[in-house]
This record gives structure tokens, C-alpha cells and sequence, in this order.
């Protein structure tokens, strides 16, 4: 008997698996925990740079302590960089509403497809970032503390002369400016709950069906448990997204103390803090939603 015919098909399944993610596991050894390990190198140190490289001083918790104790804009810049998170939600309702609509068979599907996911490429880019700098120099310029890529125009005004409450008027011009923001960060999770959509056995609504229960009772019944681990798989990717956003007020403070104030030991601690922040959250994320995940059998 040879020896591959020994090996069992789960193990060769494994190992199949394996070999897909072995560029990606190369990629994250090399580009991801080799600098993450410097930087929490660095966090515990001074570093000057001198015409033969940078020289390192051992400060121990000199710069976490500075940052706790004495620096007046890193904690509140880190509760301002955490409040971004409560567009979390809205993002995952968009998403899931968009991936139903184009879920069906409908002419220019296909087109309507390549729209939902075409923002991720762009925003991937250089493009995407010139416009958020453009947005967000404007908005500067003009006082705005809240700065969108797409304003509700004079429908605040309107609502207004319709006797609407200030409250209410904010509110809905939150809503439709962030129309346009939500579309530009949903492309991922929009393909993530379509596949996850297309993944639902199609005998689960023939039963119900039968059973009596309309689009509604199918939709809560059936769509959203089966959906679970879709919405914990986006739920984590928004987070992290919405963490390592260009505008996000920490990522822009970092790189002002590294490239402008080249003070790089502080600015490592500062990332190091931050990335345990965004570990803490994920984890608090995943034993929330973790009671609620249904997986298929």
C-alpha cells in the first residue's frame, strides 16, 4: 500500500487548507508580527536618529507613563477614536439590507454587484486618500468639527420650516451624510453577507413555508440566525476597519509624533496601547456575540 493512501481525507482537506494560507501566513510573519514585535521594542525605548541608523536608549515604562500621566490629548483622543465605533451598527444594517436587495435574480445584478464592492477597491488606493485629505482640509478650514465626503445640502433648512425639533433635524442630516460613508465602508461585509445569504439551504424557507410563516417570520426566523456567524465575522472586520481609519483621530496622532516630531519610541507606546485597546474590544465582541452564533450542521 502506498504511503498517500493512507493519509485520510479530513487530514488531506487539512492540509489543502493549509497550502491556501501558507502566502498569507508567510505575508503576516514577515509584514505584520516582525514589526509589531519591534514596535513593542521600541515602546520601551528612546530612539535618536544618527547618520549610521537609529541609537536606542532603554527607558523602560518612561513613555507609557508619559502618556498616561502627562500627555493631555492621548486619552482624549483615544475616547473620541472609540466613539467612531457606534457607526458599528449602522454599518452592519446597510450591509445586510444591500446584500438582500441584490441577492435576487434582477436584470443588472451584476452590475449592481460590482457598484457594492467597487468602493473597497477605490478606497484601497491612493485615490481614496487624496479625497479624505481634500474632505477633511475643507471641513478644517471651514470650523466643521463632523467633516462627511457627502453633505444633506438644504434638507436641514427644510425640515426646519416644517416646524421639525433641532434634535431631530441633526439627527437626520447625520443620517444621509452618512449615506455616502457607510456605501464607501461597506463593500466587504456586503459580499460577506451575500455569500453567507447564498449559503442558507433553500429546504429551510420551503419548511417554513409550509409551516405558514411569511417573508417577514422567514426574514427573523430563518435569515438572521442563519446569519450569525456572517454578522460576527462583520461585526469584527468593522472594528478594525473603523480603528485603522485614515481619519481616526489616534492613527493621524501616531504618525504626527513619528514623521513630523520624530519621536519614535512615543509613538510606538502610543500604537502599543492602542493595539491592546482594539484587542480588548474584539474580545469583548466575540463572547457577546458568541451565545448568539448558530452554525449549520
Amino acid at each position: 500500500m502506498k504511503l498517500g493512501s493512507k493519509i485520510g481525507y479530513e487530514t488531506k482537506r487539512k492540509w489543502y487548507g493549509f497550502t491556501f494560507i501558507l502566502p498569507w501566513l508567510i505575508g503576516c510573519i514577515l509584514f505584520f508580527l516582525t514589526p509589531m514585535y519591534q514596535s513593542f521594542r521600541y515602546a520601551f525605548q528612546s530612539l535618536e536618529a544618527t547618520p549610521t541608523g537609529f541609537a536606542a536608549t532603554e527607558v523602560g515604562f518612561e513613555n507609557f507613563s508619559s502618556l498616561f500621566f502627562k500627555d493631555t490629548n492621548f486619552l482624549p483622543d483615544l475616547v473620541g477614536s472609540l466613539g467612531d465605533l457606534i457607526q458599528v451598527p449602522l454599518i452592519l444594517v446597510y450591509s445586510l439590507f444591500f446584500a438582500i436587495l441584490i441577492k435576487g435574480k434582477f436584470p443588472g445584478r451584476t452590475f449592481m454587484r460590482a457598484v457594492a464592492f467597487m468602493p473597497v477597491i477605490i478606497g484601497s488606493g491612493v485615490l481614496m486618500q487624496i479625497l479624505k485629505e481634500d474632505v477633511f482640509a475643507s471641513g478644517a478650514r471651514g470650523g466643521s468639527a463632523d467633516t462627511y465626503l457627502f453633505s444633506a445640502g438644504n434638507i436641514p433648512a427644510l425640515l426646519t420650516s416644517m416646524g421639525m425639533g433641532t434634535g431631530v433635524v441633526n439627527f437626520v442630516n447625520q443620517v444621509i451624510s452618512r449615506v455616502f460613508d457607510l456605501t464607501w465602508r461597506s463593500g466587504v461585509q456586503i459580499m460577506l453577507f451575500l455569500a453567507g445569504l447564498h449559503g442558507i439551504p433553500d429546504y429551510l424557507y420551503e419548511a417554513s413555508g409550509l409551516e405558514g410563516a411569511g417573508s417577514f417570520a422567514q426574514f427573523w426566523k430563518v435569515t438572521l440566525p442563519m446569519l450569525t456567524p456572517m454578522i460576527l465575522l462583520n461585526t469584527i472586520y468593522s472594528v478594525i476597519d473603523m480603528m485603522n481609519d485614515y481619519g481616526n483621530t489616534i492613527i493621524r496622532s501616531i504618525n504626527n509624533t513619528m514623521f513630523s516630531l520624530f519621536k519614535f519610541g512615543y509613538a510606538s507606546a502610543m500604537s502599543v496601547v492602542y493595539f491592546l485597546v482594539i484587542i480588548i474590544i474584539l474580545g469583548l465582541v466575540a463572547l457577546l456575540l458568541r451565545r448568539f452564533i448558530i452554525y449549520q450542521d
